[in-house]
């Protein structure tokens, strides 16, 4: 069993770390709308740098290692980095676009029990209208390669949900099904924070190619309504990885945006489980929230316990801050999950 993560998420304080998700790069490879990631920023951690990281991420328990970016598959020491966090016995997974999975999964097999890569799409033409680069192909041919390795890890296709692919969710899921993935998950378009590097971001009015109009999302609720009803099986079997209330919050978080209806209500305790260190070691409580610290200048465990991310992880649980009443994660990991040492 595993008491501290018990205790992680009935106190405000970290007495053991389960997840890390770990920006190895900024640099991307597409021109998604929705992310304005492009270039690797100055300064980000070294291999000698993410060496120690592990090690100290793995005194605090660390069970979960999550590569993001950026994309992580253009980190050329990306296999030394997996390594290090191997020799620790960590669980590693990797949030991709793609686009390379063909190119550089054969040295990378070993690593992952889980690939999730980033599609948007059913047809190329959608697909790279919103990716902003001619991917879709190359995207399928990674996957098909990684589905017939003898190292098959756990594939999930991963949809971000907006304006010009809300219609074809039911598309996104036939695509899935006949690339013999594991599962499709389901997210929608965050606009409200810094967390895909946007100059926009929580600007409504200057992000018409992501939001909703508010007709749109009265079409929106009907197709979701449809949606459930057809997969009734496939969100019960897990293969549409977001239950029904979660699949419904993407209808509702739109509708929210439009102003039609007020934010739906987020349970979420990402912080109390997780961690997001950044390419240059910033650490912040979760994808959404802003930076307590830097691996730099202090201790990880220090940052982790720090009286402002204290506080944030009390603020959070109370449901009190804005990014988070308009978030659109909603990650929750139960005190008796975790208990039973669920990680």
């Amino acid at each position: 069993m595993n008491f501290p993560a018990f205790l992680n998420t009935v106190t405000t304080y970290a007495y053991t770390l389960p997840i890390a998700i770990l920006y190895v790069t900024a640099g991307c490879n597409l021109k998604c709308v929705m992310c304005s990631y492009r270039d690797p920023l100055p300064g980000e951690l070294t291999l000698d740098e993410i060496r120690k990281l592990a090690s100290n991420l793995s005194r605090l328990g660390l069970r979960h290692i999550v590569y993001s970016g950026g994309e992580p598959l253009l980190r050329r020491d990306l296999t030394q980095i997996c390594k290090a966090f191997q020799s620790l016995g960590v669980k590693q997974s990797l949030l991709t676009n793609g686009l390379l999975l063909e190119k550089r999964y054969e040295q990378l097999a070993s690593f992952f029990e889980e690939i999730i890569v980033s599609i948007d799409g059913p047809t190329a033409a959608l697909h790279n209208e919103i990716r902003g680069v001619e991917a879709f192909e190359h995207i399928l041919r990674g996957i098909r390669s990684v589905i017939a390795s003898p190292m098959r890890p756990i594939v999930s296709i991963r949809s971000v949900v907006q304006k010009k692919n809300f219609r074809v969710m039911s598309d996104m899921v036939e695509l899935a099904r006949s690339l013999h993935v594991d599962r499709i998950s389901f997210l929608a378009a965050d606009i409200s924070s810094r967390a895909f590097n946007r100059e926009n971001a929580g600007k409504i009015e200057h992000q018409p190619n992501i939001v909703l109009s508010k007709s749109e999302t009265i079409e929106f609720r009907k197709l979701m309504e449809e949606f459930i009803a057809r997969y009734g099986a496939e969100i019960r079997d897990g293969f549409i990885a977001e239950n029904v209330q979660k699949l419904m919050h993407l209808a509702e978080y739109f509708e929210a945006l439009s102003g039609t209806r007020p934010f739906p209500r987020n349970l979420c305790n990402a912080p109390m489980v997780s961690t997001v260190i950044t390419s240059t070691g910033d650490v912040l409580p979760c994808y959404f929230l802003p930076p307590v610290g830097n691996i730099r200048t202090a201790n990880i465990e220090t940052l982790l316990n720090s009286n402002i991310m204290q506080q944030t992880r009390k603020s959070v649980r109370a449901y009190s801050l804005q990014r988070c009443q308009e978030c659109v994660c909603t990650l929750y990991v139960s005190p008796t999950k975790a208990f039973m040492d669920a990680f």
